[in-house]
């Protein structure tokens, strides 16, 4: 036999949870990095975006500051350039490499990973921080093997 259901009076019964108060938090400032190359003036990006103490560097290629290629058909020469110019960019916010907490990698060719992972291993060391790496078809102009996005954290 089914047990009955007591009949609550009103305003009786579960207890509502306590309603939030809002804090009011100012805006983080936001401001566009930008390393002074002139290569990218004409595409519509920010070479990096810092939002409080958070810097956000977009995807890096092997071009140096002058817009040319570095080390066309060498993963090695292609990865250093990309943490090269990471460094430049999170230069010109004021932070470093060491500030690095998140990387995103983009190859196009799965066979050279251990390559890349080698100039990796040079830049880190022992203090790496959470990465992802992806093999993709292609990236976006010819002769790239690499790409490399980065967020970093600023120290006070």
């Amino acid at each position: 036999m089914p047990a009955k259901k007591k009949k609550v009076a009103p305003g009786r019964g579960k207890a509502s949870a306590p309603k939030a108060r809002r804090v009011s938090v100012a805006p983080a400032s936001r401001r566009t990095v930008d390393p002074g190359w002139a290569w990218d003036d004409r595409l519509p990006l920010a070479q990096g975006k810092q939002i409080g103490n958070t810097i956000y560097v977009s995807g890096q290629i092997a071009y140096d500051p002058n817009g040319k290629l570095v080390g066309e058909g060498d993963m090695k020469a292609q990865t250093r350039q990309v943490f090269e110019n990471i460094r430049s960019v999170l230069e010109s916010a004021g932070s470093g490499l060491k500030d690095i907490v998140k990387i995103n990698t983009y190859i196009t060719d799965g066979s050279k990973f251990m390559d890349m992972l080698a100039v990796r291993g040079e830049i880190f060391g022992n203090d790496p921080p959470a990465s992802t790496a992806v093999v993709v078809a292609a990236l976006a102009f010819p002769a790239l093997l690499i790409e490399v996005e980065a967020i970093a954290i600023k120290r006070a």
